[in-house]
């Protein structure tokens, strides 16, 4: 599993999980409580407030319950996770590019305003998702991501039709108001380990042989039920 030194905080635990990273053994006293999403590649943040609540249809949720884990399931799309710097509120947000280019990350922005806080105040760390090495897509979406962020098409795209979504969630962090952000360079699609296995599920790479909902990695974040 892995971790963000941003996140490094005693009031909170976090993580991004691989391919067979066992969340319950990880997280025992979180994991069979956890709040629950269904993800549907949109922008609707849910506010989780007890244990094992459903939230409904949401690619994201945010609390500032002990206790709470936010779990999301990812491969290849791109896992954020965030806390407020004083540890007393915690977000996890399911980006893909359907996600990003609707504006889930301007969404998460504007709920913490509305509940009177400031996204400054707030640190984020993007998880392992597809890269630009890998993550090929078509060139007018490509050209939509452009005029939609203004970005060059060179950090959009960095190769030939290869979408470069973490740098662009950054980007929309960044304009959203978080200015802390940490980015895990690993690439689902591509990244093995020593022994040559991938160590990520993708759906691009696995598409014909994975199971849907079972091939996936989580990323979790709570704030510390001392």
């Amino acid at each position: 599993m892995l971790t963000s030194p941003l996140l490094d905080h005693p009031a909170i635990v976090h993580g991004f999980g691989r391919r067979h990273d066992d969340m319950q053994q990880l997280f025992p006293a979180y994991w069979p409580r956890r709040p629950v999403q269904h993800e549907r590649h949109g922008t609707h943040i849910a506010i989780a407030t007890q244990p094992n609540e459903d939230c409904g249809e949401a690619d994201g949720m945010l609390t500032d319950r002990p206790g709470l884990l936010l779990a999301i399931a990812t491969a290849d799309c791109v896992p954020v996770l965030l806390a407020r710097r004083d540890g007393r509120e915690v977000a996890a947000l399911h980006v893909g590019w359907r996600g990003a280019h609707a504006g889930i990350v301007e969404r998460f922005a504007a709920l913490v305003r509305g509940r009177g806080g400031d996204p400054g105040d707030w640190r984020a760390a993007i998880g392992p998702a597809a890269h630009a090495c890998c993550y090929e897509v078509s060139a007018a979406l490509i050209h939509d991501f452009c005029e939609r962020t203004g970005l060059p098409s060179e950090t959009v795209a960095p190769n030939a039709n290869r979408l470069d979504l973490p740098a662009i969630v950054r980007w929309q962090l960044g304009q959203a108001g978080v200015e802390r952000v940490s980015v895990q360079a690993e690439c689902t699609m591509c990244r093995s380990g020593g022994d040559g296995r991938f160590i990520y599920h993708s759906y691009r790479r696995d598409r014909e042989t994975r199971t849907p909902i079972v091939d996936v990695q989580w990323s979790v974040i709570a704030i510390a039920d001392h």
